[in-house]
């Protein structure tokens, strides 16, 4: 995963946080219900905290196995190029001799190349 990416999970969980102690705060209600309120609140954060972690993961492992594939094709792309140009060298030594040929049997018989 990117750094900006780790950065905004970061400041995600900080903001949820920040704002669950904001509001729990400022809500009139008795000591013990507010301590079950964050209780929850936490509970809640810690699950959600969980979820982008797992989800984090599996993206980076999609992007990583993505990255394997790639780097797996370049020998075969590799040899495909490779294939296509020897074909094309023997190609270019057949003309070369068919050439030859034609200006030997033409010197032989002396017409002109």
């Amino acid at each position: 995963m990117s750094d900006s990416g780790g950065e905004f999970f970061v400041g995600f969980v900080v903001g949820a946080l920040a704002g669950a102690a904001a509001a729990l705060l400022l809500a009139p209600c008795s000591g013990e219900e507010m301590r079950k309120q964050i209780e929850q609140k936490g509970i809640e954060l810690k699950s959600e905290a969980q979820r982008l972690a797992e989800e984090a993961r599996v993206e980076t492992q999609r992007a990583v196995e993505n990255a394997r594939s790639q780097v797996d094709q370049i020998p075969e792309r590799g040899r495909i190029v490779v294939a296509e140009n020897v074909k094309r060298a023997q190609q270019a030594v057949q003309d070369a001799q068919a050439k030859l040929s034609k200006a030997e049997a033409d010197a032989a018989t002396g017409q002109p190349a």
